[in-house]
């Protein structure tokens, strides 16, 4: 019996001394439909990080950080498989941002992909006054994810169900006013180590209050968050800060991939001999790229590829109508300014290269290829171009002028050996455009 009351005397005396978790901060980022990438331009992501890297910062510096815990959710919409791979990629690339921008080991981050957030869905749902409230919580709380059949084959679903619910209004209204907020990396938690427990901070920068007994041991796991929609577990411990170091704020970032796709109007015409023909209309549209140089700087690479119809008109000279598309692949740079919160300004320079894939010459009755033996037109054409977009969250218009550099009509023959005599050697090609695009 002696024996075994010192036993239990000397595990009581471990247990106080050892190490125990306190979940002390926490945060909740938000992500642009099916993207994975942090982006701290969206909502308030970029307040978010920048106060919780502070926090674990200062930890860190004091050696108490026992780990970071991450838990990434997407909504009900798309493909059930592609939501269950973004919600780990995002978990994936907030891990990556964590260790790059917070300097945070590696091996202190724990990351869990849960999927699709169910259960914040039904939260939302049950505190709406939404249409069909009551058939939507019944459907989430009774109809199974996948439905079979007696041979196993799927023949209904929740998610079918909620999309059948009265001609699918139910959905709708879900997909604009409740599936943004599920698209979050939630309950990025982070745990202290407490050594032990007394009345006086254990650390000079930072003081605990409010605590509470009863804090688990350090053999058991910290009960996971249930809710994606709670931004963290309620805290067993509340953090105050009462100084900020100098260097709590983390250095800006910016995306280091940007696609989007723009169409727009194209005003060309050519110059030669020093002599301008008169404009013609066309269009422009293709994709864009852009590849961040430069983690702490909007500097950018600037690339994609384009279609773009130019061309130029002569009238009172032999009244003639010229039209040259092209595929043309721009290449040059780009800088952000920021004008706002949601709103910047993007000049851009650089060169481009263009093959002609189609060309005509229209004089009067009569049609002419300009890549043929008769049009003498080269394929290829190269210049300078420069511009500038105004972007507004994901939107932007743009307006650029491009200039050719080289003769693209060195053979033509309309006017026999002596076309260099009126205006047709050394032609190029000139363009002013204006767009519009998006960026995903």
């Amino acid at each position: 019996m002696k024996k075994i009351l010192l036993f239990l005397l000397a595990g009581i005396l471990f247990t106080g001394n050892g190490y125990s978790q306190e979940a002390v901060d926490s945060m909740k980022i938000f992500y642009r439909r099916g993207y994975r990438h942090v982006d701290l331009s969206f909502r308030d992501n970029r307040e978010q990080l920048n106060r919780f890297l502070g926090t674990v910062r200062e930890a860190l510096k004091n050696d108490r950080v026992e780990k970071l815990v991450i838990r990434s959710y997407a909504s009900p919409d798309g493909a059930a498989e592609a939501n269950k791979l973004l919600a780990a990629r995002r978990a994936d690339e907030l891990k990556a941002y964590l260790v790059r921008e917070g300097n945070v080991p590696s091996d202190l981050i724990e990351h869990h992909a849960e999927g699709i957030a169910w259960d914040l869905l039904r939260e939302q749902v049950a505190a709406s006054d939404m249409e069909a409230r009551d058939e939507v919580l019944d459907i989430l709380d009774h109809t199974p994810l996948w439905v079979y059949d007696d041979q196993g084959r799927v023949v209904d679903s929740r998610k079918k169900q909620l999309m059948d619910l009265r001609g699918g209004r139910p959905y709708r209204y879900m997909l604009q006013h409740f599936f943004p907020d599920l698209r979050n990396s939630s309950n990025t938690v982070l745990y202290l180590r407490i050594v032990e427990k007394t009345d006086e901070p254990a650390d000079e920068s930072l003081a605990v209050v409010d605590s509470v007994p009863a804090q688990p041991s350090a053999e058991s796991e910290p009960a996971p968050v249930q809710q994606p929609d709670t931004v963290a577990a309620e805290p067993a411990t509340t953090i105050v800060p009462v100084a900020q170091p100098a260097d709590a704020e983390p250095a800006r970032t910016y995306p280091r991939h940007i696609f989007g796709i723009h169409a727009g109007y194209c005003n060309s015409w050519i110059t030669s001999y020093g002599l301008a023909s008169s404009n013609k209309p066309g269009y422009e549209a293709g994709f864009i790229y852009r590849l961040g140089l430069s983690r702490n700087y909007p500097f950018y690479l600037r690339t994609g590829l384009n279609f773009i119809s130019k061309g130029y008109e002569i009238n009172g000279f032999d009244d003639s109508s010229t039209t040259i598309n092209y595929l043309q692949l721009p290449v040059g740079v780009d800088y952000t300014i920021a004008l706002g919160k949601h709103l910047a300004l993007i000049p851009s320079a650089g060169l481009y290269y263009a093959v002609g894939v189609w060309g005509k010459r229209h004089m009067g009755d009569e049609t002419v290829c300009l890549f043929g033996r008769e049009g003498g037109f080269s394929r290829h054409d190269m210049g300078f171009l420069c511009g500038v977009d105004v972007a507004f969250y994901r939107f932007f218009v743009g307006a650029e002028y491009q200039q050719g550099l080289i003769d693209i009509d060195k053979s033509d023959k309309v006017y026999g050996d002596s076309s260099h005599m009126i205006g047709y050697k050394h032609v190029k090609n000139r363009s002013f455009v204006v767009k519009v695009g998006v960026y995903f």
